[in-house]
């Protein structure tokens, strides 16, 4: 056989090669992002729903302020829960919203950073959470529950003195809070455990997304060099 035209089959062959691996790596990235688009979407059908289960929760509060616009004692409280639960509504929404729009075509790299905004947010959200139902999940909570599943009316159950010190409770602790988790953080930055107590407060299906992008960032720098 004559030399260019065993050049020419070797070149040809090549390219062959060439073009297979770069197919078997596009499948391969493809079935890495469908494991990602997966926690990615049970995300924003939890946030769905705890938007839906928020305003289910409106109605009931909105009825309840209806029945008892009259008495402030009881209506009060649950105008607190109802401007509480709209917060949380708006959060949800758009926790989902953000979720749903990261785009998996971009570069890994830009999907980490939409990935990491929306993990920050829902840690935001947890904390807000914890921080301002120590207050909201109380006493409000307990005087709206109270009256309307059991007719039963707290101010009379419990004495003054313990509504009164279980609110200034709950409005001390937020500050405390407050002030304990920054000295959390600043102790703990960039301690591995610190990292992980993060991403789990970020969500389950957060952390499932963000651990196949690794893994896919690390596939694709070790195929590229």
């Amino acid at each position: 056989m004559d030399l260019d035209v065993l050049k020419e089959k070797w070149a040809e062959q090549d390219q062959k090669l060439d073009l297979s691996i770069r197919l078997n790596r596009k499948l391969l990235m493809a079935v890495h992002m469908n494991r990602v688009q997966s926690p990615l979407r049970r995300f924003a059908a939890f946030s769905g729903m705890g938007a839906l289960l928020g305003l289910i929760t409106l109605t009931i509060l909105g009825r309840f302020i209806y029945d008892h616009w009259q008495a402030p004692r009881f209506a009060l409280p649950a105008v607190t829960l109802h401007l509480w639960v709209i917060a949380y509504v708006a959060a949800s929404i758009r926790q989902m919203v953000l979720a749903l729009r990261i785009d998996l075509n971009k570069p890994i790299a830009k999907i980490q950073q939409e990935l990491g905004s929306l993990q920050v947010l829902r840690l935001r959200v947890v904390l807000w959470g914890v921080l301002s139902g120590q207050l909201v999940w109380w006493i409000p909570f307990l005087v709206v529950a109270l009256k309307g599943i059991f007719k039963v009316d707290a101010y009379e159950v419990f004495p003054p003195a313990f509504l009164i010190a279980n609110v200034a409770l709950g409005v001390a602790l937020i500050p405390l809070s407050i002030w304990m988790s920054r000295k959390f953080v600043a102790r703990l930055k960039g301690s591995p455990w610190m990292e992980r107590l993060v991403r789990e407060l970020a969500g389950y299906n957060l952390t499932a997304a963000n651990g196949f992008l690794a893994a896919l960032q690390e596939f694709e720098n070790e195929t590229c060099s």
